[in-house]
């Protein structure tokens, strides 16, 4: 059978389930915590799924796997153990974010701090970090799609706008419904592509044996040359400068550990034995998914030395899965990317929904609206974000990974210092929280006009200064107030 023809019954095959999965937390949604957090109910299944789903995304699939074709080891370095140690900080979180009966994480800076402000910032923040977050999304989905069923890139992230708004607008309940197929898809994907390029390539010691031979360029418009060795040194024989690799902890793995997408997931469990068990148990299945990832990037360069037809690091893998190992398997490693960007995409636009509507609108404006306005309000917002997030991604970035870093130090700058100083540390202040999210958001905003991130994350200055800044302005206040 013709290869498109293929794609293409795969392709609506995936499109009738995702309708059917999405449709059903519709029914489920009464209210506006419903909305935004299941209604506190979810089980440690739900649970699971909805936090794999929500971190695997097109920056894992992609970024992750283009980049170790590209740069070997050192990617691990840069992105997946920062992840995981900013994960291990969330366990941490777990143990206390259960306590506050909260809807979104700026209303966790209103209760703390008793500031309108602190939940309007925080608001402000994941409205425009998620609008340019969901572009990463789009564009995954794009590339994948343009190579799926063989058209154009602007009518690809059409596709993934409407599927992304459908399935946000009956909330979490659909949100996570459609969690369970989109992360099984992912992992089937991927674990897949791994057996096919683990037994083309002749197993993981000699993936790593030819991988250390390689000198050439991986493909036309990458900047440098592979020397022997690079890809299985640490900082890639320079082209990842060890300091960029230690800062981009304060970016990607703090910026983890204060993201709202995975904060919200603790409090929509429901109860913290839950959240605990939840993040452990997926930190061990997001490992084994990342291995396979590995096998699949390093080993891919050992297929293909260099591809000669491809623009960025994003569309290695697409490419790799249409053209150097296909499969009668192929079709579903494809669809597996496309859901990674859908469950990542919807999450966040339900995310950049509520801080909109609940963190600034109800905050400030109309703090008696009807729930029923609210939830329409939601869904009328949710249709706004998505469609300026798809005008963004005509003109995407170049790099899932590199731009995803940038754009997480956001919220280490801006929320991890508040975050976890109000929920440990007693003397924290309304006005040490304010000046800790604006020194961070400042030096932030400093750093990265710079253009200094090819060398050094923007986020390990702006942490420096916020956790100062919070130290500082907190003791002062809270001094004060005992005299």
């Amino acid at each position: 059978m013709n290869k498109s023809i293929v794609y293409l019954i795969y392709f609506t095959g995936y499109t009738l389930l995702l309708l059917f999965f999405g449709k059903s937390g519709f029914k489920k949604t009464n209210n506006i915590r419903d909305f935004f957090v299941a209604g506190n109910s979810l089980g440690l299944t739900a649970s699971i799924f909805t936090f794999c789903a929500t971190w695997f995304s097109a920056a894992s699939v992609q970024g992750v796997t283009g980049s170790l074709y590209a740069y070997g080891y050192s990617t691990i370095f840069y992105s997946i153990i920062p992840w995981f140690i900013g994960a291990v900080l969330l366990i941490l979180l777990s143990t206390k974010l259960k306590e506050y009966e909260i809807l979104t994480i700026p209303e966790f800076f209103y209760f703390r701090y008793n500031s309108k402000l602190m939940q309007s910032l925080g608001g402000i923040m994941i409205v425009v970090t998620y609008t340019l977050y969901i572009t990463i999304q789009i564009r995954g989905f794009g590339i994948v799609i343009s190579e799926l069923l063989d058209i154009n890139y602007l009518f690809s992230i059409v596709l993934i706008y409407l599927f992304i708004i459908y399935t946000t607008f009956g909330g979490l309940f659909s949100v996570s419904k459609t969690h369970v197929l989109n992360f099984i898809l992912v992992a089937a994907g991927v674990i897949i592509a791994s057996l096919i390029v683990m037994n083309n390539a002749g197993g993981f010691a000699e993936i790593n044996k030819k991988a250390s031979l390689i000198n050439t360029r991986p493909f036309p418009s990458f900047p440098h040359i592979t020397e022997k060795g690079g890809m299985l040194d640490s900082f890639a024989n320079g082209q990842m400068p060890p300091l960029l690799v230690f800062t981009s902890f304060f970016g990607w793995g703090l910026g983890l550990a204060a993201n709202p997408q995975y904060a919200i997931r603790i409090v929509s469990a429901k109860n913290k034995n839950t959240a605990i068990k939840m993040i452990c148990y997926s930190l061990t299945i997001l490992a084994v998914l990342y291995f396979c990832l590995l096998i699949i990037g390093l080993g891919g360069r050992t297929l293909a030395p260099n591809i000669n037809s491809i623009k960025t690091v994003d569309e290695v893998f697409p490419y790799m899965i249409d053209n150097i190992i296909y499969s009668p398997f192929s079709g579903l490693i494809l669809i597996g990317i496309v859901a990674a960007s859908i469950s990542t995409a919807n999450s966040q636009l339900l995310l950049a929904s509520s801080g909109f509507t609940y963190d600034l609108y109800k905050n400030l404006i109309n703090a008696n609206i009807e729930e029923e306005h609210l939830l329409n309000f939601n869904r009328v917002f949710i249709f706004a974000v998505g469609t300026v997030s798809l005008f963004l991604a005509v003109n995407p970035p170049e790099s899932l990974l590199f731009y995803g870093g940038n754009l997480w130090a956001h919220f280490s700058a801006t929320f991890l210092v508040p975050l976890y100083g109000g929920l440990f540390w007693k003397k924290a202040t309304k006005e040490g929280a304010i000046a800790s999210f604006a020194a961070g958001l400042i030096t932030l905003i400093i750093f990265t006009n710079l253009n200094i991130s090819s060398s050094l994350n923007p986020a390990f200055p702006s942490v420096i200064v916020s956790a100062a800044m919070f130290y500082i302005i907190s003791s002062h206040f809270y001094n004060i107030r005992r005299i």
